[in-house]
């Protein structure tokens, strides 16, 4: 998601980076045209229907002061500057030649019909010579998904992105929405070439009734879709999984995990390490609660995002409420390695491995 906001950032540079470039503004039309001589100083005002025209792109407004000596334009009223597909609207629009710098202010918006996405603020600044861009005045990044159906929603207190660098970044109550995804954090950054997106400061994520937190969460990303998340530092993770007959829940704690997604978007599976507790309990009867520890976990789930098996290893321990054969019961063990395999559910079968201790108590009926 954040991919997208890399893109429609770089693209809002892409009708005014050619400043840069030495071409002149030519001037198309205006109602009124007045020149003044100020200090040496040639001051044009133009005022009404102001056209201009900079290489591909067309630069409108009801008002327009421009200093040819200085290099320098301030456009005000209306200012629609277009460019194929892309159109940026803004209150006022200043550009300074000299200082490679350009200023849009007042309801700023950037729409670009081939990407379909929109990028709002109150104010932007981009440097053409370092190529870096800031939108802020809470800016809103809105992306129509017409395959998907999803709108996805970036919003933040300040977006930046540094073309030399390939880094877009997200500051302050950062919040990405889309469908049932929703993720907090203070800073979000995204590495384009490294298809990477990192989460900070007490990042939290949801999607429906699954959450995941730690101190840092990376996103590991496709061009369609999300294919992995890793969380380093008081990892904690909860799993919802809809039965017919109940609801399971399942908690997960550890100093970091790390979940691989299918192409669908269901957990393929899940690492948890170091410090490792797991809690498995349904709705209906949670304090008869699984409980699993050791030093690594993994954690498969079926194509429908169900869980299939829990291996855990290193001083593993367990304690189990196993069904099988129509017996209940609770089985509490220990050992280098345990296997736990589900079914409906329920925990249908334990095997244990290397200096094996345990109890098995069945329930009283």
């Amino acid at each position: 998601m954040i991919r997208i906001l890399v893109i429609i950032v770089a693209m809002l540079t892409v009708p005014v980076a050619s400043y840069a470039k030495g071409a002149d503004l030519i001037l198309k039309s205006a109602n009124t045209n007045l020149n003044t001589m100020i200090n040496g100083d040639i001051i044009t005002v133009l005022e009404g229907n102001v056209v201009f025209l900079y290489e591909d792109a067309t630069i409108r407004s009801d008002y327009a002061r421009w200093y040819k000596s200085r290099g320098t334009v301030s456009f005000a009223n209306h200012v629609v500057v277009t460019q194929l597909k892309k159109t940026l609207k803004c209150n006022q629009l200043d550009y300074d030649k000299n200082k490679k710098w350009l200023n849009a202010r007042g309801n700023v918006e950037f729409y670009d019909a081939g990407q379909r996405a929109k990028i709002t603020g109150t104010q932007s600044d981009y440097y053409t010579d370092t190529r870096k861009v800031t939108v802020t005045g809470k800016p809103v990044l809105v992306y129509y998904d017409t395959t998907a159906h999803d709108t996805l929603i970036i919003r933040g207190e300040r977006m930046t992105y540094d073309d030399t660098l390939k880094i877009a970044t997200v500051e302050r109550n950062v919040t990405i929405h889309k469908g049932q995804l929703y993720s907090q954090c203070q800073e979000a950054r995204y590495y384009p070439d490294k298809n990477l997106a990192l989460l900070r400061y007490s990042p939290k994520i949801q999607y429906g009734g699954d959450s995941l937190s730690g101190d840092s969460v990376d996103l590991l990303l496709t061009k369609k879709s999300m294919r992995g998340m890793s969380v380093a530092g008081k990892s904690q993770g909860r799993y919802r999984e809809i039965t017919k007959k109940d609801t399971m829940m399942t908690h997960l704690y550890g100093d970091s995990m790390y979940m691989a997604m299918n192409d669908s978007g269901h957990v393929d599976s899940m690492f948890v390490y170091r410090n490792v507790k797991s809690e498995y309990f349904s709705i209906s009867n949670p304090l008869q609660t699984n409980e699993a520890y050791g030093k690594l976990m993994t954690v498969a789930f079926n194509a429908h995002g169900d869980v299939e098996n829990v291996k855990i290893s290193g001083n593993a321990r367990s304690i189990y409420h196993v069904a099988e054969n129509k017996s209940t019961g609770c089985n509490t063990a220990s050992g280098d390695s345990v296997f736990v395999a589900f079914k409906s559910g329920k925990a249908s079968r334990v095997r244990l491995s290397g200096n094996v201790r345990g109890t098995y108590a069945p329930d009283k009926r």
